[in-house]
């Protein structure tokens, strides 16, 4: 049985490729009320920029099939795109592990704030979507571990608000 949090998630992933092709961005998704936001992004498409090279199919049922992971230059949405389909394979684990995923927030293109309950803990958790030096690998499983670990607070920001990921993942 498909866990209906990941379903969603997946589901938003689609949406976001989809809409990110056509010039519109994730600027926040909660998934107590499985909702989500988009916003039109000014100036021409950015075509998507794969990893690995462009897939033998680019539609939804080849994102299922094939890997799609963007590159490390891809655009913002793309990457976004990605974060919320491995997100959506990660989500129940995290939930095993006391970590429970509340939604994004995405007020730049640049970067977005994932928010998560760990115990009693509400955190944001800041992630690069655009200038990355390396491509967005796992990011799911990196937060799984990180927050299962207790490494999180190694990453806190000065005022203990942001875990800020956006030079390590």
């Amino acid at each position: 049985m498909v866990d209906p949090d990941s379903e969603f998630l997946g589901h938003a992933s689609e949406v976001a490729f989809d809409l990110g092709c056509d010039r519109f961005r994730v600027t926040a998704l909660t998934l107590r009320s499985r909702a989500i936001a988009f916003t039109e992004t000014g100036g021409p498409s950015e075509p998507p920029v794969y990893a690995e090279g462009e897939p033998p199919g680019t539609g939804r049922e080849a994102r299922r099939t094939y890997d799609w992971q963007p590159a490390a230059d891809a655009p913002s949405w793309m990457n976004m795109a990605w974060l919320l389909d491995d997100l959506a394979a990660w989500v129940d684990r995290m939930a095993e592990d006391g970590i429970t995923l509340i939604g994004l927030e995405a007020p730049e293109p640049d970067w977005c704030d994932v928010l998560v309950l760990d115990g009693d803990s509400r955190l944001r958790v800041r992630i690069a979507l655009a200038g990355r030096r390396d491509v967005l690998d796992f990011p799911g499983m990196y937060l799984r571990d990180m927050f299962a670990e207790g490494r999180s607070r190694a990453h806190l920001t000065e005022d203990r608000s942001v875990v800020d990921l956006r030079d390590v993942l």
